[in-house]
């Protein structure tokens, strides 16, 4: 069977809002994320870090709160001591956030065609991704293979 999808401006508008939400949503919670951190500093975090206290297993990730508390307020140093893969985390955020304004307005502008640009940042995303969250996929890995 044979069948043809037929693009209609419907179509597009449709794609594009649709986009536009997944933006909107990724968006607000990378701002949430870094609302979080200005809230919260040092060890008043409400989450707990179950791993560390389930198991006594000290995870790349442990710190990473307290440390992205520190980096929305200027303090790197103080972050890289508290997590040293925390500046390169948070680098996935803010690059993402603004990845997702910028894709945004060339979608609304039609500079790109929908469809390239979510090819693009698709793979974009996923490689920077695994750049910026190497530490803590390695780990995981490394961890789930000892229990096979």
């Amino acid at each position: 069977m044979n069948t043809k999808i037929i693009v209609t401006p419907q179509n597009t508008l449709m794609n594009n809002r649709c986009y536009h939400i997944i933006n909107i949503c990724f968006g607000s919670l990378i701002l949430g994320i870094f609302f979080y951190s200005l809230l919260f500093r040092g060890d008043n975090h409400p989450i707990p870090a179950l791993l560390s206290d389930v198991t006594g297993l000290v995870p790349p990730s442990k710190g990473l709160s307290a440390s992205f508390s520190e980096i929305v307020r200027g303090n790197f140093e103080a972050a890289l001591i508290l997590n040293p893969y925390s500046i390169r985390i948070f680098s996935f955020f803010i690059i993402q956030l603004f990845t997702r304004v910028l894709t945004s307005i060339a979608i609304e502008g039609n500079w790109v065609k929908t469809s390239i640009i979510i090819k693009l940042d698709s793979i974009y995303s996923i490689i920077l991704f695994i750049i910026c969250f190497a530490p803590l996929i390695t780990y995981t890995i490394n961890l789930f293979s000892k229990f096979l």
